[in-house]
């Protein structure tokens, strides 16, 4: 099972992707974290750290042909360089991802970066565009998570409701601003499982997006 995380530009992607691992680990998954953004922060993070699973660094075009997935029950998740800047490693990616999560705050800015650019690629064009290169000729699934939410605003449900009327799948469960999950790089995790990234791990596993562990 191969997770690409994607965002247009930063959004909290290498840290939501170091708390997702760190959720599935503690929820008895076999996990295996790939570095694919150029500027190896999760790879700093894992040094400084110490994950107790292994982190891989594959921030190039061949991403696909040098993949080998952990089995089964596995749960590979890849921190993707942002699109805007490294569209040829997303491309890679996608071709053998089986679940894509565009990571994105809940502002029009960040709204209009990822559904409306003016000088890149949508995220999603770049999912559905992936099909060709697919055995199966499908795309992966899609779905946004809302990022760095701030408690009791309006733009959670504005932004929210714009993405459902674009026919976003959109997770209810959201990450939350708060300093222990924004400082968490650089410094070791524990309890992943019992705040936000958790209770992401239960919604996947509901959808049918994830096997139980």
């Amino acid at each position: 099972m191969l997770i690409a995380n994607l965002s247009p530009r930063s959004m909290g992607k290498t840290t939501d992707t170091g708390m997702m691992g760190h959720a599935f680990h503690e929820a008895g998954y076999p996990v295996q974290l790939w570095d694919a953004d150029e500027s190896e922060h999760l790879s700093q993070w894992h040094e400084i750290a110490g994950f107790p699973f292994e982190v891989k660094k594959n921030a190039t075009a061949r991403f696909a042909e040098e993949y080998t997935p952990l089995g089964e029950r596995g749960i590979d998740i890849v921190d993707v360089g942002h699109t805007e800047n490294h569209p040829h490693i997303a491309d890679s990616v996608l071709k053998v991802a089986d679940l894509a999560i565009i990571h994105m705050e809940a502002s029009m800015a960040d709204y209009q970066r990822m559904h409306q650019p003016r000088t890149s690629t949508k995220v999603e064009t770049m999912v559905r565009r992936s099909a060709l290169d697919r055995p199966s000729r499908q795309a992966p699934p899609l779905w946004v998570l809302l990022n760095r939410v701030r408690s009791n605003v309006r733009s959670e449900r504005e932004i929210r409701d714009l993405l459902t009327e674009a026919q976003y799948n959109v997770f209810t469960v959201k990450i939350p601003m708060l300093d222990e999950i924004k400082q968490a790089t650089g410094f070791p995790v524990e309890k992943a499982a019992r705040g936000p990234f958790g209770e992401l791990v239960t919604e996947m596993q509901n959808l049918g997006l994830v096997k139980n562990a």
